[in-house]
């Protein structure tokens, strides 16, 4: 190795209190202090490395991250001085690409900047239209359903009223059940106007007794007990993998997906105005045939 490789590291972190507090109490006097490693001739003070510290972090954790961060410092300046004694001239002119990245980042940071400009609104309109026009594409990956779950202890008195009425569809049973649910279910939740995919429905339920993909798809009730619980579930619909997706179940997808055409639009429409415009007043030319 061509070079001397200094690094004053261990006496320094074992002897200094090195808290958020500590940081900032001694930053301002970094100049007449010991750096915390010195690679050739690059040197790693306190005040370079007061940011890294998050709030409220204790001493020892401060000591660690520190440690950490100083290695990390002296391995990259390791490496950067191989480089720089290892490469030719050619392979160190990196000119070309940190332009190259500068103005892909400037471009970048102004297209986010303009696009902020954009109404982000979506209309429900919209939303069936895009998935009229889309919707054989928007296929099932999993199995999904409308249902009703709770979660009751096996010894809960309400239990002979609920297992009664629970795969009802009377609007009047759904709200004495619901009052029932309230008083005595441990979980209850009704997707009865929503579509859920079938494993996060089933997730809660007893691991061991299977078959529920089997008795959702005949829209059979589902009742299963484990040592302590007893689990209701009612199927109002379902729809298995590969099928159409109903629209409300690929409405944030759908918003989201029309959020990003208008956002390349809007970038296709600043271009193509911007080139316009340029060529109007001669600031470019173009002189290969189209």
């Amino acid at each position: 190795m061509k070079f001397f490789l200094k690094i004053l590291f261990c006496t320094l972190l074992a002897t200094l209190p090195l808290s958020c507090k500590y940081i900032s109490r001694h930053t301002g006097a970094s100049r007449q202090q010991k750096p915390l490693a010195v690679a050739g001739s690059k040197e790693l003070h306190l005040e370079n490395v007061k940011g890294i510290f998050p709030q409220n972090i204790t001493e020892e954790d401060s000591l660690t991250l520190l440690r950490s961060y100083v290695d990390a410092w002296v391995k990259k300046e390791l490496l950067l001085r191989l480089a720089e004694e290892n490469l030719n001239s050619k392979q160190k002119d990196v000119s070309a690409l940190l332009e190259d990245y500068r103005t892909s980042l400037l471009v970048y940071r102004y297209k986010q900047e303009y696009i902020e400009r954009m109404d982000t609104t979506v209309s429900e309109l919209e939303c069936e239209t895009f998935y009229s026009e889309n919707k054989q594409y928007l296929t099932l990956q999993k199995p999904v359903v409308r249902a009703l779950f709770i979660k009751l202890r096996k010894k809960s008195p309400y239990l002979e009223r609920i297992g009664k009425i629970y795969t009802s569809t009377n609007p009047n049973d759904i709200t004495t059940l619901e009052d029932l649910c309230l008083q005595a279910a441990l979980k209850f939740d009704y997707y009865g106007n929503r579509w859920l995919a079938l494993d996060e429905l089933t997730k809660d339920l007893p691991p061991r007794q299977g078959g529920y993909e089997e008795r959702a798809a005949q829209k059979r009730a589902i009742e299963v007990e484990d040592d302590e619980y007893t689990y209701l579930v009612a199927i109002r619909d379902f729809k298995e993998r590969n099928a159409i997706a109903p629209l409300e179940y690929e409405y944030g997808n759908i918003k989201a997906a029309i959020l990003n055409q208008r956002k390349r639009n809007m970038i296709d429409n600043l271009e193509q105005r911007m080139l316009q415009e340029a060529k109007e007043k001669n600031i470019v030319k173009i002189y290969v045939e189209n």
